[in-house]
């Protein structure tokens, strides 16, 4: 008898258990993107003419390199308590990314299926979530030309609050609030690469659509900032917007965007100022108060074989080239890119791409190639 409760209360125990991890999970993922690449970089303009070539290990290329915790609790009723926490690293030397522990994103909420999610921490703007469109990587991705797009620090924002509203018929409406910063934040970029200080609320509110074979996304974000000098002088708030849209014919997939950023770039990853063995004294300007740029992508991508073959353009105009602010040393941006990606399983592919870009970081005659090939694993 004794034998018989001691089974059966065994068995309830492991039954409990079967529940308990039915209803929570915690999945550690992760990105592993490395390879071959080659860059040469040339500035040639007014008698200055300066090169920089460099090749070998290049990682993160498709995708940052990067590991993370996720998971969820079943509160009952279809909601969940959720949590992400994702730090990058380089596969290369194996350093960190960051000094922050999880720089990527940070953040716990609550997920409904009827009433959406809602979650507070670090967290990727609007920008990025409604952004749809075929993109290309390093010089020929879109956040070389466009602001709040990209993936750099500008769009993880910090102190945050995001709404997203639940799937309706493949809509989806987004709502983040930041509060105000200490500081450490880069919510724009000078051309020489230095940023301005975050300590306002930053807004950042989206909308898409996704049903079969059409994507539409918008998104508007609104940044307050001060100048990065020491006389710590009012900044106007930097806005930034974009409606992109694609669809998917089978044999080709379109993609065009269009945009505008204002008093700066929000999350801009196409400043010239990390091109090691480009003299400095090129990047001197700012991105003065009242910058204007437009912003234009186009993207093609079509099945070729068992692989995915992409083509892409970005452009982008400024009133740097005005006589009161750069004048003849300013351009418009122009990137272009051509890869291949060719999956050998769900999780591995490997890739191969070509760029060339003019203009780099609105800097007149900086131009740029690239070329590689690596792997990327997914975990």
């Amino acid at each position: 008898m004794k034998k018989t409760l001691l089974a059966a209360a065994l068995l309830a125990g492991f039954a409990t258990a079967g529940v308990a991890q039915a209803e929570t999970s915690v999945t550690l993922y992760g990105i592993l993107d490395t390879g071959y690449g080659y860059q040469n970089y040339k500035y040639d303009h007014n008698g200055a003419d300066a090169t920089a070539k460099s090749s070998g290990l290049r990682d993160g290329t498709f995708n940052g390199n990067r590991f993370g915790l996720k998971g969820s609790e079943d509160l009952g009723d279809g909601l969940r308590a959720i949590f992400q926490l994702e730090q990058g690293f380089n596969l290369g030397n194996g350093e960190a990314a960051s000094t922050r522990a999880f720089h990527r994103q940070a953040f716990v909420g609550l997920s409904s299926d009827n009433w959406g999610t809602f979650t507070m921490g670090r967290q990727y703007s609007a920008g990025v979530d409604t952004f749809l469109v075929p993109n290309g990587v390093n010089l020929g991705d879109a956040d070389k030309v466009f602001g709040s797009t990209g993936l750099g620090e500008g769009t993880r924002v910090d102190n945050s609050f995001k709404y997203v509203t639940p799937d309706m018929s493949g809509f989806k409406g987004i709502l983040m609030y930041g509060t105000d910063n200490d500081g450490g934040t880069t919510v724009g970029r000078n051309t020489n690469g230095s940023s301005f200080a975050n300590r306002g609320a930053r807004v950042s509110v989206g909308a898409l659509y996704a049903n079969g074979p059409i994507g539409v996304g918008a998104s508007y974000d609104r940044q307050s900032q001060t100048s990065n000098d020491a006389t710590g002088v009012e900044r106007s708030a930097a806005t930034s917007w974009q409606i992109n849209g694609s669809y998917d014919f089978e044999v080709v997939k379109l993609g065009l965007a269009y945009g505008q950023d204002r008093h700066g770039k929000l999350g801009w990853n196409g400043a010239a100022n990390g091109i090691t063995g480009i003299p400095g004294t090129i990047n001197t300007a700012t991105l003065f108060d009242d910058f204007k740029s437009n912003n234009y992508h186009v993207g093609l991508s079509a099945p070729i074989g068992a692989g995915t073959l992409y083509a892409g353009w970005n452009y982008s105009t400024s009133n740097l080239d005005n006589s009161d602010k750069l004048g003849d040393s300013a351009g418009s941006i122009s990137t272009y890119q051509l890869n291949y990606v060719y999956p050998l399983s769900k999780r591995t592919s490997l890739y191969t791409y070509a760029s060339y870009a003019k203009n780099i970081g609105y800097i007149k005659d900086l131009k740029g190639t690239e070329a590689g090939v690596g792997v990327n694993h997914k975990f």
